[in-house]
């Protein structure tokens, strides 16, 4: 494990100009830290409250942000400073402030600093996606139907969250089912972009590339040369919509790095799980394509998941009648 550590006075100064029309007033924020919400290797996160008008809702002064005051939110708390740690907090940070606002991005409200170490104050969700879909595993008990309503509503969701990312020269990097956030309206909302960089600003090379990465959600051109773009982030959605119609299964389990290289370099993908017919497993296929270039974009999928949820009026199980 990494040596925790204060941050320099350099640090602070860099979180300080990052911070700036986003702070968060120390007695503005409570964290109510006997409601953890989850706990990840570098950081956790709990209920909190803002007080008063959150700084996101000040700066957009958008009518969809309006709700963001006097309101419940979810804190970032970091527990760990190591020099991943660090650059992970400034990248997100970095990415939060130019997406602003988007209905399918779990948005950054502002930024907290507890004794010189910042928190983030996001919006607050219900569940994440891999949870709900693993939810749904031990309800339907095997069988073949499922809620593809919910399904292609989600994904559209995501595909449209994922066309706003891209269009502000973002790649996320970790886009999972587990970094997928649902409200109880089924609201989908990407999440958690401590691995994000934006492409214009930053050398896409092993040098500016995280340590730890979701290596059996990355692309070919990922695993082999460590270069990222949309197109592989568009790979991810397709190893993302595996986890849904699969409800929740590993990906590759058991497949180490070295074989996962060597399987798909032969071209072998991720077989079509149970839940998904012939048209849901083709995107899939699409996404997983070696050459980057002969994948969709985040607009084509949107526009793809919107042209099945208009075509697919059947009810399905226990969601009958949702649109």
């Amino acid at each position: 494990m990494k040596d925790q550590k204060r941050f320099s006075p350099e640090e602070i100064e860099e979180l300080k100009e990052k911070r700036d029309e986003f702070t968060i007033i120390k007695k503005n924020l409570k964290i109510y830290y006997e409601f953890p919400l989850g706990q990840g290797a570098s950081s956790s996160v709990y209920v909190g409250f803002i007080y008063g008008k959150s700084p996101l809702m000040v700066t957009t002064g958008l009518i969809e942000t309006q709700r963001f005051q006097d309101c419940k939110v979810a804190v970032k708390v970091p527990s760990s400073f190591g020099q991943d740690e660090t650059e992970q907090l400034f990248r997100e940070i970095d990415s939060m402030k130019k997406i602003g606002y988007n209905e399918n991005v779990i948005c950054m409200l502002g930024i907290c600093f507890l004794d010189e170490k910042p928190v983030i104050a996001f919006e607050l969700a219900d569940k994440n996606l891999l949870s709900y879909v693993r939810t749904l595993r031990e309800t339907i008990l095997g069988q073949i139907q499922a809620p593809v309503n919910i399904f292609f509503s989600i994904l559209w969701q995501i595909a449209r969250g994922m066309q706003y990312i891209s269009s502000k020269n973002i790649v996320h990097r970790d886009l999972a089912a587990r970094n997928v956030l649902l409200t109880d309206s089924f609201n989908a909302k990407i999440s958690d972009f401590g691995l994000s960089f934006c492409a214009y600003l930053e050398e896409n090379s092993s040098s500016s590339t995280p340590q730890k990465l979701p290596v059996k959600w990355l692309s070919l051109e990922a695993l082999l040369d460590m270069v990222f773009s949309e197109k592989s982030d568009v790979w991810a959605f397709g190893i993302l919509m595996f986890e849904v119609f699969s409800f929740g299964a590993i990906p590759y389990k058991d497949v180490v790095l070295k074989d996962l290289v060597e399987m798909l370099r032969n071209g072998d993908r991720l077989e079509c799980p149970k839940a998904a017919n012939e048209e849901t497993y083709e995107i899939m296929r699409s996404c997983w394509q070696e050459d980057p270039e002969a994948r969709p974009t985040f607009e084509q999928l949107s526009e793809r998941f919107r042209e099945m949820l208009k075509s697919t009026t059947m009810a399905y199980g226990y969601v009958e009648g949702r649109k």
